[in-house]
């Protein structure tokens, strides 16, 4: 079994205080970038719900445009398009 003077030892001496040094730095830097991952996600997230938001209220103002509109507002919806003659059929 280790004596508990020679823990004292190293935890009090250059090599352990060094030691201590490095494993808190580590959990400190872990520690950061686990908040600053947490605050990433959820600003990722908000953004895609406002996005998500913002796509279906622009879809339903599309639906409203397509369900008024006539054959020449569809095609102009659609990007254009060519109505055929009425005496070609």
């Amino acid at each position: 079994m280790i004596g508990a003077g020679l823990v004292y030892k190293v935890l009090f001496s250059n090599l352990g205080q060094a030691l201590a040094v490095v494993v808190g730095a580590s959990v400190i830097v872990a520690l950061i970038y686990s908040y600053g991952h947490q605050r990433g996600a959820a600003s990722v997230l908000q953004r895609l719900q406002s996005n998500r938001i913002t796509i279906l209220k622009d879809g339903r103002k599309i639906d409203e445009e397509a369900l008024g509109a006539d054959d020449t507002g569809l095609c102009a919806l659609l990007g254009g398009c060519e109505l055929p003659d009425s005496g070609d059929h």
